[in-house]
């Protein structure tokens, strides 16, 4: 982003203060890490070919991510939107949206950032204020106007950006901006705008833009009015409102006495009315609901609720009470409204899903292999009975499952084009996927190699080392020049006798692709459910 761009997004802030902090943040190692991530997801988001696709790819390269997101999608709070378990992220977009599982996986890399701070129970707690905030927002979309809960939840979780961001990376400043605020009773926004020379408004509004938020997200950051809010036409305004109600509510939640809790709550209610119209009565309905959301949440990202003094104090609001841990365990507890969080052996009963550090090769036993694919097919039986679920999200469930199980680098479905008697690439899964996907182009009337030899005989064939003496002349000089994979596996689909697609799936290094017969089985069965969905859309 250009000097004049960030001077533009941060409005009437200095240019020189904004241009400073920048290069502060871009300077912390972890920065430039975590604004990749975000504009990866939000340039996808934008997107409008493969969307879906490249969101769930992405998502699959980092393996702590799609962990987590897993065990978010199985949880009471996403789950109760599709009935069956989810094991793959495809199923997860078909099940939950493509826009809920952008929300998921954004606010789940904005945590896991924080994570690693040397502050980082004091970003939690911070964190916990905005998750909350989000939730919030999503349960008072209807209520607003705003049709897209998700983009809700999002623009409230953005709505104080810069303030945590100004944790994130400078905490001797916010340190200084607390210590003045307590002795001179100025308003925090006032003194920050003195200590780091830009508001947390534009400095949040200046690298939202960077990430490639949307522009009605980006103008729903901006500080509200004072006084009584107007009802307004416009789906921004809207958006902007209920983002500031639901962060002015934290506000109120963790600064106001018990004994004034109606009056501070009747005093928001009647600046909101026009915009946000909800009773006291009914916030505290939207306070419990979004409090179990967050509870389950907090379980996947190892946040101890307990901890937090805004969550003690927000359950309260909500007339809950905090349940001891040996309650935690039981999932019944968490779907009626304690604070418990749920047990992890109830989510590995649904969608077993594998521990591993960050970034660490991951290293499958044959019973975990086997159980991904197992839960693969589950899922894939769950949407091939459901009509609302395309033939394209199948096949995406399907591939995933055998991608991720069995370790391959890249795993890409070619379609017959019948017009050209040729197959061609799909879709895929794994690095560059998208520059391979291309390369799959070629004629079914040529010579007979092994990827003809395959489909015509609808033969799954393994190739260990595409230059043993026995097999190299079959490797045709397509793939030799443009893929640089020395083994892989083809699995043809062939309908009542007719070659309608393939599989295919690789690793680099020659004999890196070994199958034993029971992970052999269960992945003739995805292709044959593959088979069977192709053949219900004919």
């Amino acid at each position: 982003m250009t000097r004049d761009e960030l001077a533009e997004a941060g409005g009437a802030a200095r240019p020189n203060a904004l241009d400073v902090l920048l290069r502060q943040m871009k300077a912390e190692s972890d920065f430039p890490a975590l604004s990749e991530a975000i504009g990866d997801i939000n340039r996808i988001a934008s997107s409008d070919r493969e969307g879906v696709n490249e969101l769930s790819n992405h998502i699959l390269k980092d393996f702590a991510l799609t962990n987590k997101l897993l065990k978010l999608a199985n949880v009471a709070f996403y789950n109760q939107v599709g009935g069956g378990s989810i094991s793959t992220i495809s199923r997860a977009v078909v099940v939950l949206g493509f826009d809920a599982v952008r929300s998921i996986a954004l606010s789940l890399i904005l945590f896991d950032n924080l994570e690693n701070k040397a502050h980082a129970q004091l970003l939690k707690e911070e964190f916990v204020k905005v998750l909350y905030a989000g939730m919030l927002a999503r349960e008072m979309a209807a209520s607003a106007q705003v049709k897209d809960v998700e983009e809700a939840f999002i623009g409230a979780m953005l709505h104080k950006l810069g303030r945590m961001l100004a944790m994130f990376y400078f905490p001797a400043e916010m340190a200084d901006i607390a210590q003045r605020v307590e002795a001179e009773g100025q308003s925090e926004s006032r003194v920050a705008l003195e200590v780091l020379g830009v508001s947390f408004e534009n400095l949040g509004i200046g690298i939202a833009r960077s990430w490639g938020f949307p522009d009605r997200l980006v103008q729903s950051m901006k500080t509200l009015p004072d006084g009584r809010l107007r009802k307004s036409a416009s789906d921004v305004d809207r958006l902007r409102a209920l983002a500031g109600f639901s962060n002015e509510l934290c506000e109120i939640i963790l600064q106001t006495p018990d004994a004034d809790r109606r009056q501070a709550l009747q005093k928001l209610t009647a600046r909101f009315g026009d915009t946000v119209p909800v009773t006291v009565e009914h916030l505290s309905g939207v306070m419990e609901r979004s409090m179990q959301d967050i509870a389950q949440f907090a379980v996947v990202v190892n946040v101890n609720l307990k901890q937090s003094d805004f969550a003690r104090r927000a359950s309260k609001w909500a007339g809950m009470t905090m349940a001891p841990a040996e309650e935690a365990a039981s999932h019944a507890q968490a779907e009626s409204g304690t604070l418990a969080a749920l047990d992890d052996s109830v989510l590995h009963e649904h969608a077993p899903v594998l521990e591993a550090e960050a970034g660490a090769s991951v290293q499958r036993s044959s019973e975990e292999i086997q159980s991904i694919l197992a839960s693969g097919l589950q899922d894939v039986s769950n949407s091939l009975i459901d009509d609302a679920v395309s033939i394209n999200d199948i096949l995406r469930m399907i591939l995933e499952a055998m991608y991720t199980a069995m370790g391959f680098e890249h795993a890409v479905l070619c379609i017959k084009d019948a017009r050209r008697n040729a197959m061609s690439g799909k879709f895929g899964f794994g690095e560059d996927v998208q520059s391979l996907v291309r390369v799959f182009d070629f004629s079914l009337a040529g010579q007979p190699d092994v990827f003809l030899v395959a489909l015509q005989n609808n033969a799954d064939i393994l190739i260990s080392d595409i230059d043993d003496p026995k097999i190299a002349t079959r490797i045709p000089a397509w793939y030799r020049k443009q893929i640089p994979a020395r083994t892989f596996v083809l699995f043809p689909l062939s309908v009542k006798g007719r070659t309608v697609g393939l599989i295919y799936a690789d690793r680099a290094q020659a004999g890196g692709i070994t199958i034993p017969e029971k992970e052999l089985s269960l992945l003739k069965s995805l292709r044959n459910q593959a088979v069977l969905a192709i053949r219900q859309s004919l």
